[in-house]
């Protein structure tokens, strides 16, 4: 869990590489509910009603804008789909991308 407390502060970075298979497998394995999907981590949110999926797509906004790193948001009346992967480095998955993703799975509005 050391990982993911530094995960929780770190910040991102400009022009990160890919990360290799096995760091990648090392990082998925320190962020429950993510996958990864077609080379990038998704994440799954559910919620009571789509007030809530608003609030938690506004709260991953300020993530993002934070990090000048944004991913794609698929929302709908109770789910929201975020989806991370790195443009610059080829559509795959950076440590920026592990960084959002752990920060994003800490937000308060993502609590079950």
């Amino acid at each position: 869990m050391t990982e993911a407390l530094n995960l929780l502060t770190a910040r991102c970075t400009a022009h990160a590489p890919a990360l290799s298979a096995e760091e990648r497998d090392f990082y998925l394995a320190e962020l429950p509910g993510w996958a990864l999907e077609n080379g990038a981590l998704v994440g799954r949110f559910g919620f009571d009603n789509f007030r809530e999926v608003m609030d938690f797509a506004n709260a991953v906004a300020e993530v993002a804008e934070m990090h000048d790193h944004h991913p794609d948001l698929a929302l709908s009346y109770r789910q929201a789909e975020v989806r991370f992967s790195t443009h610059s480095a080829g559509h795959q998955v950076t440590l920026n991308d592990v960084i959002c993703a752990a920060q994003v799975s800490h937000l308060p509005e993502a609590a079950p």
